[in-house]
């Protein structure tokens, strides 16, 4: 049984070097790896996305069947899209994701002339208070 659409919060950025498509489709792959999205939500309608988020219907096209190509959502005529969920590629779109976030990450740090250490003595500052405890928990447990 589908659930009626899920309102994610995306955003496009005009002035961004990703492009608009780029960052809707990243949004919504974000909405469905990080699990606010479940297994056979509906996206909202391709009107509906364009209108809100105020760009061409032909970009909402092109996202949708992009991530359709992916395995991540599939269409039904006359329903509208709906979210696929496949264990691994969940774990392996995870494993992509967060490798271009922090590749984005730290080249935007690099080039504000950060070290690799400065970079990982920020990023451990944002990490909260017990956290990496059980990180170091968690690997210590898999060997």
């Amino acid at each position: 049984m589908e659930k009626q659409g899920k309102i994610l919060n995306v955003k496009v950025d005009p002035k961004a070097a990703l492009p608009t498509y780029e960052q809707i489709k990243q949004a919504i792959k974000l909405g469905i790896l990080s699990g606010r999205l479940e297994e056979g939500d509906q996206l909202t309608s391709l009107r509906e996305l364009a209108l809100k988020l105020k760009v061409n219907p032909n970009t909402i096209i092109k996202v949708y069947y992009q991530l359709e190509v992916e395995g991540y959502i599939y269409s039904r005529p006359g329903a509208g899209y709906f979210v696929k969920l496949n264990p691994e590629k969940i774990r392996m779109g995870k494993q992509e994701l967060f490798k271009d976030i922090t590749g984005e990450y730290v080249s935007k740090a690099r080039q504000l002339g950060y070290t690799l250490d400065e970079i990982c003595n920020e990023i451990s500052k944002t990490i909260p208070e017990g956290e990496s405890e059980k990180t170091k928990d968690r690997r210590n447990a898999g060997n």
